[in-house]
């Protein structure tokens, strides 16, 4: 039982840190910044933020929600962001009902395709809500990711119907979004 608290935890600590990374990638995508390699700064003030900044909701509660530089406030969704993917991530292994202590390549792999399709989710949406356009690079990334998930599960010989309809979406949401991005280049 101890042992499923700690996964749990993990988990939790896990998806607060890509909920954190998520709502910079969706900061940052549409502005053409480099998202792994550029350290976070504050939006505000453009300072460079230091490890204790960075904690995933507990440096949101120390600060008082505040940039500890320019004192800005800062937004409650990034908080809520990060509480709501830990979450995620917890009802994600939960609901898998995964053995820990008998974990298969299977198993990682389906962990690592719903963490990436989640990933991929979270951002397009987040940038769609928030800038109102659709990010074609990150649609290519879902793609890639189901194709290739649907890839594994072929050669496992696992029903792979449902994931080719999900790439068809994708696909769909890619043209609209190169049709909507040539209309707008000869509007402009």
């Amino acid at each position: 039982m101890i042992a499923y608290i700690i996964v749990y935890l993990l988990f939790f600590i896990i998806g607060i840190t890509m909920g954190s990374f998520f709502t910079l990638a969706t900061y940052r995508i549409p502005l053409k910044q480099d998202i792994t390699h550029t350290r976070s700064y504050c939006p505000n003030c453009n300072h460079r933020l230091e490890f204790l900044d960075l904690i995933p909701v507990l440096s949101f509660i120390f600060l008082s929600g505040k940039c500890r530089y320019c004192k800005n406030k800062i937004g409650a969704r990034y908080i809520i962001m990060e509480i709501l993917s830990g979450i995620i991530y917890v009802l994600l292994i939960y609901g898998l009902k995964i053995d820990f202590l008998k974990l298969s390549v299977y198993q990682i792999a389906r962990i690592t395709y719903i963490s990436l399709m989640y990933a991929f989710c979270f951002i397009f949406i987040g940038i769609l809500k928030e800038k109102k356009q659709i990010s074609l690079e990150i649609l290519y990334f879902g793609a890639i990711v189901q194709f290739i998930y649907i890839i594994y599960l072929y050669i496992l010989k696992i029903n792979i119907y449902r994931y080719i309809i999900y790439l068809f979406l994708i696909c769909i949401l890619i043209a609209m979004g190169v049709i909507i991005k040539n209309r707008s280049k000869h509007e402009t």
